[in-house]
């Protein structure tokens, strides 16, 4: 079966490195640029009329940079792309994953990896119409760093969080367990206030979770997938909890 043509428009403020990647995407073939433009502010208004599948878009631009120009798109809402950032800096991949980019490209731009970026979106084509709101959905999820790398965690998977000296350890609904180098404090502060809830100096929980306290051992129990959590709760937060659970029933 024949491939599509996607259509890339590439925003990237120096025209010898633009000229390269535009050159390296018609390499692969089944791919049409449709627009690029070097000046930032030009960008929103062009992604706009010409509504591509993918952007590639340069993250450091003098006057506006590449978040900027996402912000201007999410503020028009009229239109979904596919967003592929692509930066020299790697400092920048949590706040471009906090902008549910596509993929992020690190410059000088590998062709293997470019390739991969490619063949990936084709593949998730097919789901394109659920993915494109992903640009309309910042900040819902949890983008953060650790010893391996970038961990990307839904709030709604989390049954509880728990302090370990330095650390954060997030237990999910599958079993797993992530180790975040951030305070519980620190964490606590990203959370919905009204789905979580910080029972102790050493527990956060997900109330969605929750399915009894036990005022006499000072538990609380949660339940997920069939398995069960049991968190400490200090002697203060359970009358403030119950009020929390009042206030939502």
């Amino acid at each position: 079966m024949e491939k599509s043509v996607l259509t890339v428009v590439i925003v990237e403020d120096e025209s010898e490195s633009l000229q390269l990647l535009e050159s390296l995407i018609i390499s692969m073939g089944g791919i049409k640029v449709t627009g690029s433009t070097s000046n930032p502010d030009e960008a929103a208004g062009l992604i706009v009329s010409l509504n591509p599948d993918l952007v590639f878009l340069d993250v450091k631009m003098p006057g506006k940079n590449g978040f900027e120009v996402l912000d201007e798109l999410i503020n028009l809402k009229s239109v979904n792309p596919f967003i592929v950032f692509t930066t020299a800096h790697d400092e920048f991949a949590v706040r471009a994953f906090e902008y549910a980019a596509f993929d992020y490209l690190l410059k000088p731009i590998d062709p293997e990896r470019l390739s991969a970026t490619i063949a990936r979106y084709r593949e998730n084509k097919k789901d394109a119409g659920q993915n494109a709101g992903l640009l309309l959905d910042i900040h819902k999820k949890l983008i953060y760093r650790s010893s391996s790398g970038i961990i990307i965690i839904d709030p709604a998977d989390i049954v509880y969080i728990e302090a370990d000296g330095n650390y954060s350890l997030f237990k999910l609904c599958n079993g797993r367990t992530e180790t975040i180098t951030l305070l519980l404090g620190k964490v606590a502060g990203q959370l919905p206030s009204d789905k979580f809830f910080r029972i102790s100096r050493t527990y956060i929980i997900n109330l969605h979770f929750l399915q009894k306290i036990n005022s006499h051992k000072r538990q609380c129990i949660l339940y997920c997938n069939g398995t069960e959590f049991r968190c400490v709760i200090s002697h203060d937060n359970i009358k403030i909890l119950m009020n929390v659970l009042k206030m939502d029933i």
